[in-house]
């Protein structure tokens, strides 16, 4: 499926807020509360699990609720995975607790 390599650092499987060419990853989201890119202001706050987590769903993990605008208007967005993220946007930049990363 995937056959790129990850910048160093980011599991396969962490979740990532993807919008065009540009993610952050959503431990980052989390602890900021909120991320303002721009023009385009990412929040997170908790209360949706995860459906992949557990064999019963409200024992997944708070994987929380994702908002992105851009002026105050919904903004189309992914919640995905960092794997998925660079298959579909190799040349993308994902930005961590680290600062920004891109594919090796």
């Amino acid at each position: 499926m995937f056959t790129g390599d990850l910048p160093e650092n980011v599991p396969a499987m962490m979740r990532v807020v993807a919008v065009g060419s540009e993610a952050w990853t959503l431990p980052l989201v989390r602890e900021k509360g909120a991320i303002n890119a721009g023009d385009l202001r990412i929040s997170w706050r908790p209360g949706q699990v995860s459906a992949v987590d557990a064999a019963d769903i409200t024992r997944g993990a708070d994987v929380g609720n994702v908002v992105v605008q851009r002026h105050g208007k919904d903004v189309p967005h992914t919640v995905t995975f960092a794997f998925a993220f660079f298959a579909f946007e190799p040349h993308g930049t994902l930005h961590t607790e680290k600062g920004p990363v891109t594919q090796r």
